[in-house]
């Protein structure tokens, strides 16, 4: 074909080749333009079923004129076979783009937006894609998308007979080795159970296609087709996150909404998708972090249960001082900096609050109890305290009011302290202070004996503390919050220094986090890490606290949050959390543009370099450690070091041999094609196993 004149376009060369079709640049010779060249493989161009696949793209493209819809210039035939003449692209397709990394979060937008805008071009003149993936979107050299392979494509005015036209495809996915995962993974639910088709299918795929774009990983996986149907229809994927720390949390609420299960409560358009993504967008460029617009629309139970996917309906204030969008629409910074000041301010309002609490035990004169306040007074703050005098109280912010009653301490030879814990604000940590003591409690007449004496008291916890923490998981394992958060907060109460109070610390601020309630988990956590700084707990504290401080609208939450990471890691470096914290670390690190001098490699090389390389010398094994692997892999190789990258790739399948990216014969093309090693390359191709994607390219080096 190379050289010969097929109509009047000469063929220069052959660009690629696929199921459904080999391209060739050529030359119009009338018009003296490049252009590409779609003929049909020469086993399938005599197949009618293929044939009317092929004349389908060339009538539904032909009819799009869109700058994000690659161009077809004509349909004709040549020797009796079919060929599209096309707009010729430079570039290359978006899943080598991703190539199992997330895209710059900029890029991602600006590509979203690109083919949202080609997607909506096609449906508004009746062109359901229904091929929508990574595969078939071109990403130019100048960062433009362009949607191909229209070859699914359903013309929703053809006088087709609706149902065959809609399990054609299906079939025709399903049953082609090679292209079935790859394409069946981005069908919608309603595509996957053969329903009739509308443009929210579309939808759906585009969403999947943003997840990809997002976490660098497919949405849907499986072994077969089946095990991917079955994630499709009844499975959420993981937060994109939790995959990608970069992801804004309005990006997130998009993906979730584009991903509902039930075409009724998903996106009803894909301009409508578009839109966000342009607001999105502008509030990045514009440096404005305002919470994505707030719906009407009733929560689906079909969404991707995501922390941030409920919150695209308007939220129950938890407090006068939290600022709803309804309520507050105008004052996002100030909402913003009360929250940095009182993040900034917990561990000094705990100190102090600790520190009131065991001074009133020693300096109660055995007069009066001293009384517990109304949550919606203002809070007491020890003054300057006398000998043998009650002490006085300085007002401090406090809540709204939540009327609380006030326990009335118990006849004993000396008075007993009674204090009511006051409500959360937004996100300064609740004090917690010692409970009323109960009149059935043996413990009373020893505890108010000893502070008779003068002698400091120490509650003592409950014998069943273990069983009664248990239980307190248990009842957040089912989901019973309140009662699990009711369970936990009297267990710290009570005995606030004892073993089990940070874990029922943390299990307070898991619930809160599990209630929506992220300024009143963070207070939790905070607390924990004031009151048991060197306990396990703290570690998955301090994780979480960091989790949630990037996720909040705090100025500076990435340093912030970059700040908590390396205290998991330096503090507690034989926690599992520890690996976690640095891969997080690491993806924040991605966004600077400095650079640090790597005595490794002799050369100076971005953080996330140095912090990856971590996470594999010290937790080879961990789960955060796979893709670690992977990222610096890609590093070493974009530096040409491709010994280190070599060892790497080797390392990544002793240590996960079921990953996706065929790490060994990555090893072995590198020792082969960069290394010049054919010993060690053969080794490498030797340990590639079989039933993977390359092993029978592994076996062919071999021979």
């Amino acid at each position: 074909m190379i050289g010969q004149t097929v109509s009047h376009y000469r063929v220069l060369e052959a660009l690629g080749a696929g199921g459904m079709g080999v391209v060739y640049k050529a030359e119009d010779v009338k018009l003296g333009r490049m252009v590409a060249l779609k003929f049909l493989p020469g086993d399938r161009s005599h197949d009618r079923a293929t044939t009317e696949r092929f004349l389908r793209e060339a009538r539904a493209a032909s009819s799009l004129n869109h700058p994000h819809i690659c161009t077809i210039y004509e349909v004709d035939e040549h020797e009796g076979s079919p060929f599209l003449a096309m707009e010729l692209l430079e570039g290359r397709t978006l899943d080598r783009r991703i190539d199992g990394r997330p895209l710059e979060i900029g890029i991602l937008l600006r590509l979203a937006q690109q083919i949202a805008d080609g997607l909506d071009a096609a449906h508004a003149r009746g062109v359901l894609h229904r091929d929508i993936k990574p595969a078939n979107i071109f990403v130019t050299d100048r960062d433009q998308a362009k949607l191909l392979d229209f070859g699914l494509a359903k013309l929703t005015h053809d006088a087709l007979d609706t149902g065959s036209a809609t399990q054609r495809p299906t079939a025709l996915l399903t049953t082609r080795q090679g292209t079935a995962m790859g394409t069946v993974a981005y069908m919608s639910p309603e595509q996957a159970r053969g329903e009739d088709l509308d443009a929210r299918s579309d939808v759906f795929s585009f969403g999947v296609v943003l997840y990809e774009m997002a976490t660098g990983q497919q949405t849907f996986q499986g072994g077969t087709t089946a095990l991917v149907f079955d994630a499709i229809l009844n499975r959420d994927p993981r937060a994109p996150i939790e995959l990608n720390a970069n992801v804004p949390v309005a990006l997130e609420r998009v993906i979730a909404r584009a991903l509902d299960k039930d075409r009724a409560t998903r996106y009803q358009s894909v301009a409508e998708t578009r839109d966000e993504l342009q607001r999105i967008a502008r509030e990045r460029e514009s440096g404005l972090d305002v919470a994505p617009a707030v719906t009407t629309r009733v929560p689906s139970a079909s969404r991707p249960s995501w922390p941030s996917a409920a919150a695209v309906t308007p939220a129950v204030p938890v407090g006068a001082a939290v600022p709803t969008p309804q309520a507050a629409p105008a004052a996002p910074v100030r909402a913003r900096e009360r929250r940095q000041r009182w993040l900034m301010l917990m561990p000094s309002v705990t100190t102090l609050v600790l520190g009131a609490l065991v001074l009133s035990w020693w300096m109660g004169n055995g007069k009066a109890p001293v009384a517990s306040t109304p949550s919606g007074a203002p809070a007491p703050a020890l003054s300057e305290v006398a000998p043998g005098a009650t002490p006085a109280v300085a007002e401090a912010p406090a809540a709204a009011p939540t009327p609380t009653p006030v326990a009335t301490p118990t006849p004993a030879p000396a008075p007993t302290t009674a204090a009511a814990t006051t409500p959360t604000p937004p996100s300064p940590v609740a004090a917690q202070k010692p409970a009323a003591p109960r009149a059935t409690t043996p413990a009373a007449p020893a505890v108010a004996t000893a502070a008779a004496a003068g002698a400091p008291v120490a509650i003592k916890p409950r014998v069943d503390a273990p069983a009664r923490l248990k239980a307190a998981q248990a009842k957040f394992d089912s989901g019973l919050y309140e009662q699990a958060l009711a369970d936990a907060r009297e267990m710290v109460a009570e005995a606030p220094a004892a073993a089990s109070a940070p874990a029922a610390q943390l299990l307070i601020g898991r619930t809160l986090e599990r209630q929506r309630k992220p300024d009143d988990a963070m207070a939790a956590y905070v607390e924990l890490r004031s009151t048991h700084k060197t306990a396990p707990e703290a570690a998955p504290a301090t994780l979480a606290l960091a989790e949630l401080v990037l996720r909040s609208k705090l100025r500076d939450r990435e340093r912030t949050a970059r700040t908590l990471f390396d205290e998991v890691a330096t503090a507690f470096p034989a926690s599992a959390e520890a690996p976690i914290a640095l891969v997080r670390r690491a993806s924040l690190e991605e966004k600077d543009r400095t650079r640090v001098m790597d005595k490794e490699l002799a050369m100076s090389v971005q953080p996330q370099l140095v912090t990856y390389r971590t996470v594999v010398e010290n937790y080879p094994s961990a789960p955060a450690a796979e893709m670690a692997h992977e990222k610096l892999a890609a590093l070493y190789e974009d530096l040409k070091g491709y010994e280190q990258a070599a060892r790497t790739w080797e390392s990544l399948a002793t240590n996960f041999p079921k990953n996706r990216r065929d790490p060994i014969w990555r090893a072995a093309e590198l020792y082969r094609d960069k290394l010049k090693d054919p010993g060690r390359a053969k080794a490498a191709y030797a340990r590639v196993p079989a039933g993977t994607s390359r092993y029978a390219d592994a076996q062919e080096r071999l021979r």
